[in-house]
């Protein structure tokens, strides 16, 4: 839909909403946009409870309701077009949720943008907040490695050193996103070499047009033009001590990796005992099937046996 169109359904129906919650409010949309789909809004605590979308929230006058919690759909009238809708996606999230939720969804693909700059130094950002990924864990099992640091979105940009003010306006075009990704004191270009993606990000660079366009035109004609202040270097070391002693983590991060180490020196002692068990079962075997063969060559070869034993009895 064209932008008049969906900034005017928009401002009418965060107004609307207002009604039924007390916390509204829609992220802030990607640069450059010329045509919209869906009108997203999240909401939280809702006034009546317990909430009923389909009774409490008539007054959206919506064709059709499809409820996927915490996600609820509406086909609502297209301004002018009878018989056209628009859908109008409503999400209901915890109070302490919503806060992050707008930031994290903010300016369409950004996050996407910065997940591939923090990756290398153990950090991942998702709908519930910033965390620190175990080196020594995430290999085995990524979502036990994962140790929560924060979900308040000026901590966040503070430890990413990204600008506050900047992140909460809309940017004027989407090279100006894309230098703001760039402005954050994690960003290296060799992490948006090609050739050494990871697997979800060769596979945005083939489903989102702005990653295709920061992966291939920006970064390199950036590279090109650009030289890197990296005056201290900073390693995943760094960022790990920085961030237990920022977030006041240290203590979560040592007992996860203290009872991870256990768990392993269990299963390795139960690794071993289990080798052992079956050699010894192997040496039985073995032992009974020699046994097994020794009885019946003596039934075989009697005379031969019976010589056999009364040599062995002289000596």
């Amino acid at each position: 839909m064209p932008p008049a169109i969906y900034h005017s359904l928009l401002s009418h129906y965060l107004a609307l909403l207002a009604n039924f919650f007390d916390h509204v409010a829609s992220p802030i949309e990607a640069p450059e946009k010329d045509s919209f789909g869906d009108v997203d809004i999240i909401v939280s605590q809702p006034k009546v409870t317990p909430f009923q979308p389909e009774q409490n929230l008539r007054a959206i006058n919506a064709e059709r309701i499809i409820s996927s919690k915490p996600l609820y759909s509406f086909a609502v009238p297209y301004p002018g077009l009878e018989g056209s809708y628009v859908q109008l996606d409503i999400q209901i999230c915890p109070l302490e949720d919503f806060e992050w939720e707008v930031f994290h969804k903010g300016h369409g693909d950004l996050w996407n943008l910065l997940g591939s700059s923090i990756r290398p130094f153990g950090l991942t950002a998702n709908n519930k907040g910033l965390y620190l990924r175990i080196s020594e864990i995430e290999d085995y099992d990524r979502k036990r490695s994962l140790v929560f640091l924060t979900a308040n979105p000026a901590a966040v940009l503070d430890f990413l050193r990204l600008d506050i003010r900047a992140y909460k306006q809309s940017f004027d075009t989407v090279d100006d996103m894309f230098e703001y990704a760039c402005s954050t004191r994690f960003f290296r270009p060799e992490a948006y070499v090609r050739d050494g993606l990871k697997a979800n990000d060769r596979k945005r660079v083939t489903q989102r047009d702005l990653y295709r366009r920061f992966v291939d035109v920006f970064v390199p004609h950036r590279s090109a033009t650009t030289q890197e202040d990296i005056s201290a270097p900073v390693t995943r070391e760094h960022i790990l001590e920085e961030a237990l002693d920022q977030f006041a983590r240290r203590d979560e991060y040592k007992a996860r990796v203290r009872e991870w180490r256990k768990e392993r020196e269990e299963l390795a002692h139960k690794q071993v005992m289990k080798g052992l068990r079956k050699r010894r079962r192997l040496e039985d075997d073995a032992y009974a099937d020699a046994w097994i063969d020794a009885g019946q060559w003596k039934a075989k070869n009697p005379q031969h046996a019976l010589e056999r034993a009364e040599k062995q009895g002289k000596h």
